[in-house]
């Protein structure tokens, strides 16, 4: 059974869904998957890190079990707007969409990174290109009909999805190399006809899907053979042909789940400009934070993350089978991955310097994220001594640093970021970085938060008419669940009516307080708790943009 066939299955019993409707939500996820103009795969995986479920989405790349992802985890990655859309185009309620999606994530994610590394745009094409050809024939006409089930909406784009299925098929001639030269004719009819079909209007497939129920026939008749998968001469290499003009589809629907027109296809680089292309790819596509993660259990640990190279992984190997003994360390989780960032300068050296403080360490965790120490329990004082000699410069956990310097030390991150933000994402993103340290019980904006709303609302003032912003506030879960939810709201109100005095906009401003819901660290540690809470921004699509360090917004008192 292919990889579709058991996610429509499975989901389409768990939540009571045709398959049409479990193939509709089905194609949206491919859609904001491969959006190549919200950063691909990589951009889909930041939006988690960033709503700090880094370490539930590493446990669906990484091997070992996949970790559950809650409606509201779900909400705070992918963002209202866009499961409202996925919602209403699929024909089913918002709740159920969410829930659907965050039951089939997981098991799409965990599949499309077999070896644990982010697959790059060619990889990304080439994995989903062969699962749409893997489609038995109830899974492609629930996908089929998942994409009719959109079309309606997209009629002013068909003739786009027509173009960017043709840029799909010339990818698939780039991997399959001289295979399609060895079908001639054949492939180039079955593109004609790919097009033919998308052209005439994406409802069109939906009603070819449904006309032949298990198998495609009717418009798509005459390749049907590629989704039963023949596999004699000719048709091993047409099998690639439709998947990839589903592809093509399956990016614009991306584009329109996160409500953007596609754009038109750039035209091939000339001679002159393919050096410059190439420079520029070069320079941007290191789109992930390099992060690490070492936990302690009775004597046994794990090492998991994202390293920028394979030699960075060779020596955390060495090192750490060195200190703990053969057999004491599991690397399972630990991956190498060209498009990551490098860690801050000298990581590794420090890193080594405090391996020998950790000797007798048997329960904890210590997490690096880019520049940034993210978690440190359970060490040793020694080598809490030691980080805060070693790491000067980084961005410490509460438990390490205190509240003030932890604060400061934010704050300073952030009027860097915003000091070089031009639009609505990068202030989110640099405010995400920042700290406000409200007095407890009080909701009063402290002074040395007040420069970073200042440089925030700078940036704000000049966004066009439309742009707006939630202010989310947050608390542990500590105290009255109720009385904490009003606190939030009174802080999120506070933030909101400072930017406004400021000359921001108030039409552009939402504020929310949300209690104790949505955790984002473990409220059984004081740097868990210090995460939760937190003031979270996002943008009216409900993005909240990756941030170089830890997303860290928080007061530290509930």
């Amino acid at each position: 059974m292919s990889l579709f066939d058991s996610i429509i299955g499975s989901a389409g019993e768990k939540f009571g869904l045709s398959s049409d409707k479990t193939g509709s939500l089905l194609t949206a996820l491919l859609g904001l998957i491969s959006d190549p103009q919200n950063g691909g795969f990589t951009g889909f995986v930041d939006r988690f890190r960033t709503a700090g479920l880094g370490d539930k989405i590493s446990s669906w790349i990484s091997s070992g079990e996949n970790t559950e992802i809650s409606n509201e985890e779900v909400e705070s990655a992918l963002g209202t707007d866009t499961l409202n859309s996925v919602a209403e185009n699929a024909g089913v309620d918002k709740e159920t969409a969410t829930s659907a999606l965050g039951f089939m994530m997981p098991q799409v994610v965990d599949k499309l990174t077999p070896d644990g590394e982010i697959p790059d745009e060619s990889s990304l094409l080439s994995k989903l290109g062969g699962y749409l050809t893997g489609l038995g024939g109830a899974a492609t006409g629930a996908v089929l009909g998942g994409l009719g089930a959109v079309g309606s909406v997209a009629g002013g784009t068909v003739d786009k999805v027509g173009d960017t299925a043709g840029a799909a098929y010339d990818k698939g001639k780039e991997l399959i190399g001289d295979g399609v030269g060895a079908v001639g004719d054949a492939a180039g009819a079955t593109y004609d006809k790919g097009k033919e079909i998308i052209g005439g209007g994406i409802g069109a497939v939906s009603g070819a899907a449904g006309a032949v129920g298990d198998k495609v026939s009717g418009a798509i008749g005459s390749v049907g053979d590629v989704f039963d998968g023949d596999g004699d001469g000719g048709n091993s290499a047409l099998k690639w042909l439709l998947p990839l003009i589903l592809l093509g589809i399956l990016i614009v629907l991306g584009y329109w789940f996160c409500g953007k027109s596609p754009a038109p296809p750039t035209p091939p680089p000339t001679n002159a400009n393919k050096a410059a292309a190439n420079a520029n790819t070069a320079s941007t596509a290191k789109t992930v934070d390099s992060s690490f993660k070492l936990e302690a259990k009775d004597g046994k640990y794990i090492a998991s993350g994202i390293v920028p190279d394979q030699a960075t992984l060779d020596k955390i190997k060495a090192a750490l089978t060195a200190q703990f003994g053969e057999g004491n360390v599991d690397f399972s989780g630990l991956k190498a991955d060209a498009n990551a960032k490098p860690f801050a300068a000298g990581w590794w050296d420090n890193f080594a310097k405090l391996l020998p403080s950790l000797k007798d360490w048997k329960t904890g965790s210590i997490s690096f994220l880019g520049n940034a120490i993210e978690t440190a329990t359970g060490l040793p004082q020694a080598a809490i001594d030691q980080i805060k000699s070693l790491f000067t410069g980084w961005m410490l956990p509460v438990s390490i640093a205190g509240a003030e310097t932890a604060t400061k030390q934010a704050n300073e991150e952030a009027l860097k970021e915003l000091g070089e933000a031009d639009s609505v994402d990068e202030v989110v993103k640099a405010l995400n970085v920042s700290i406000i340290n409200f007095a407890s019980g009080k909701s009063d904006i402290p002074a040395d938060a007040k420069p970073i709303l200042a440089k925030a609302s700078e940036v704000l003032k000049k966004q066009p008419a439309g742009t707006t912003v939630e202010i989310g506030g947050y608390t542990d879960n500590k105290g009255n669940a109720e009385a904490n939810k009003k606190l939030s709201q009174s802080r999120a109100d506070a933030v909101k009516k400072e930017l406004v005095a400021l000359g921001v906009s108030e039409a552009m401003l939402k504020s929310v307080g949300y209690g104790d819901a949505n955790p984002v660290g473990d409220n059984n540690t004081e740097d868990g708790r210090f995460k939760n809470r937190r003031i979270e921004y996002k943008t009216g699509t409900g993005g909240a943009p990756t941030a170089t360090t830890t997303t860290n917004s928080a007061n530290t008192n509930r």
